[in-house]
């Protein structure tokens, strides 16, 4: 398995099974394009391409598959704070784990991608202090 994350909201996944599974030079890449709508809500878009057959792999059990994969990681993103922290030096008391890596990758990338556009990131707890 490897992933790829693209500037500012893509990951590509892209996975090869291994000899002596029946499943040997079969690849899938799962493309996951993301976007915000506004300060709670985005959108994700999600594609599947292939290299079995139907006889393979049918397509419904890929899709089927997916759906409930997609509803945990729903269920996951939509009990997680929407104000959370890009910057990475201001987290205080959050802390992370091996599993954690990706997203960290992402908020850094992320942050680096609004400095050299001359942004900053605006969180709660900044609009707090500024009407205080």
């Amino acid at each position: 398995m490897r992933n790829a994350y693209f500037l500012p909201f893509s990951r590509r996944l892209d996975i090869e099974y291994p000899a002596g599974n029946g499943r040997a030079g079969r690849r899938h890449i799962i493309i996951n394009c993301f976007t915000p709508i506004d300060d709670g809500n985005m959108q994700l878009c999600q594609w599947l391409f292939r290299n079995d057959t139907e006889e393979d792999c049918p397509a419904q059990m890929l899709i089927d598959f997916d759906a409930e994969i997609t509803r945990e990681d729903k269920d996951i993103l939509e009990s997680t704070d929407s104000d959370a922290l890009v910057d990475l030096r201001r987290r205080g008391v959050e802390y992370s784990m091996d599993s954690d890596r990706p997203g960290i990758l992402i908020r850094k990338k992320l942050m680096e991608l609004l400095v050299k556009h001359g942004e900053q990131e605006i969180h709660r707890s900044t609009i707090s202090r500024q009407k205080i």
